[in-house]
């Protein structure tokens, strides 16, 4: 008849209540039950009271890694930014290519950016694969512009039953990755 609780996560406030709890006087046994937590979490979090009340509950520390080679990643990320700025779609191999290079240039022997490099790069400064979308980026609008007036002047000898519509024309030549490596919080468009 005994049911297998879930050890859950608790957060600090919510350690700190069960702090509380069991201090002001509560039977262990019913404030395990209460936040719905084992009898043996319930001991770790009163073995660590110290470190949970000295701690505060409204900055959430988590641990920064740095890399081995930092001059590297700098380079990397200002590269990055580069090319996302001028919409150019980055992949996983073309990054851990650019990063031999780098390494090259700066001297950095033993460099292998293998996958796990890569995992662990993309990690560390919140880079992600995402699927490039939309067209907002793609054209400036003087240009669209001023391409607006020329082609009045273009059409000015033809019929308009000679004119097409060729926007979605598929030219395979140039054709792209619909993906992007790119910084979480910043949008991907087409070129």
């Amino acid at each position: 008849m005994s049911a297998k609780k879930k050890n859950i996560s608790l957060s600090i406030s919510d350690k700190k209540r069960v702090i509380k709890a069991v201090e002001d006087g509560q039977p262990k046994k019913d404030v395990a039950k209460q936040f719905g937590i084992l009898p043996s979490t319930l001991s770790m979090i009163l073995k660590n009271k110290d470190r949970i009340n000295a701690s505060d509950s409204s900055v959430c520390k988590k641990r920064s890694r740095q890399g081995e080679f930092p001059c590297l990643e700098e380079c990397l990320l200002k590269w990055i930014r580069q090319c996302r700025g001028q919409n150019i779609p980055i992949g996983g191999f073309m990054l851990k290519e650019k990063a031999k290079s780098f390494a090259e240039s700066l001297g950095i022997e033993g460099f292998g950016a293998s996958e796990g490099w890569l995992s662990n790069f993309k990690n560390r400064h919140s880079i992600t694969f995402k699927k490039i979308c939309g067209e907002s980026a793609s054209v400036d609008s003087m240009v669209c512009n001023e391409w607006t007036d020329k082609l009045k002047e273009l059409l000015n000898g033809y019929e308009p039953k000679d004119i097409f519509n060729t926007d979605e024309t598929g030219l395979f030549y140039k054709c792209l990755p619909d993906r992007t490596l790119t910084f979480r919080n910043e949008k991907c468009h087409v070129i």
